[in-house]
């Protein structure tokens, strides 16, 4: 029974990710390659205000923005898409008997293939630079670094699409948070560029971590397992209490649609 329930829920985020690709691409000429020309070129706009005409320094500074660009975009999109997931398929909800909460995990499952699909962007520029990748570290580092943003994305996912339904502004005041945050996390800016007195915004910011983890892949590849315990046990509070959010509103969800 509970083999046979997964391997529906399966087919189902299948189905929605398919979905969400026609919609996305259908009638552009490039198709599938905006999912890699969109954070490239903002990446390459980043590069020029930051590293040339702002002038930070990091080492590697190109491949330093992609790094934190890509994953932030990642991380963003999951959040900001979610908001409407439930009112844009309203329509569908209404008519099966579809889990909700599958649509939050197909909006992570289809930017995920977009974020995978950036590292072959980053390798390159890694060579380019002259650092060799290290195999070894690369593969758990990875799987670390999705595994939390899908705690921390499908969490805060989970709690604003439902609390969405019954407060609309919110997807503005939220586009705006999602801006401040981006700009409270290293993205741009290196950390040794930041005054000492500011670093607490980095060490209460668990994306923060999120990133620096990322970035270890590709500048420092070791494992940091304190920080690592440090982030899914803060994942593993924001998933609870975004999905407890998710639940208890769910039975009015249908009217407020």
């Amino acid at each position: 029974m509970i083999s046979r329930s997964m391997e529906l829920k399966r087919d189902q985020i299948t189905v929605l990710i398919a979905k969400d690709f026609k919609l996305k691409y259908n009638s552009t000429a490039l198709g599938f390659l905006w999912s890699l020309l969109v954070p490239v070129f903002s990446s390459l706009i980043y590069f020029a205000v930051f590293g040339v005409l702002m002038r930070f320094r990091a080492p590697n500074y190109l491949l330093y923005l992609l790094c934190g660009t890509f994953l932030w975009q990642f991380f963003a999109n999951v959040v900001l898409q979610n908001g409407r997931i439930l009112m844009v398929n309203a329509g569908l909800l209404k008519k099966t008997s579809v889990d909700r909460k599958l649509f939050v995990w197909g909006t992570f499952f289809t930017e995920s293939i977009h974020f995978i699909l950036t590292i072959p962007v980053l390798v390159v520029v890694m060579l380019a630079y002259g650092v060799k990748p290290d195999w070894l570290t690369f593969l758990p580092n990875l799987l670390v670094v999705l595994l939390l943003l899908a705690l921390f994305s499908i969490g805060l996912s989970y709690a604003y699409a439902a609390a969405n339904i019954f407060f609309r502004d919110l997807e503005r005041i939220m586009a705006i948070i999602m801006q401040m945050w981006m700009f409270m996390t290293p993205i741009f800016i290196p950390e040794s560029s930041i005054p000492e007195k500011y670093h607490w915004i980095y060490v209460v910011n668990p994306m923060a971590g999120v990133v620096r983890i990322w970035r270890n892949i590709f500048y420092s590849p070791d494992i940091n397992c304190l920080l690592w315990l440090k982030l899914f046990l803060i994942g593993i509070v924001v998933f609870w209490v975004g999905r407890s959010i998710f639940v208890r509103l769910e039975k009015r969800f249908a009217e407020m649609m």
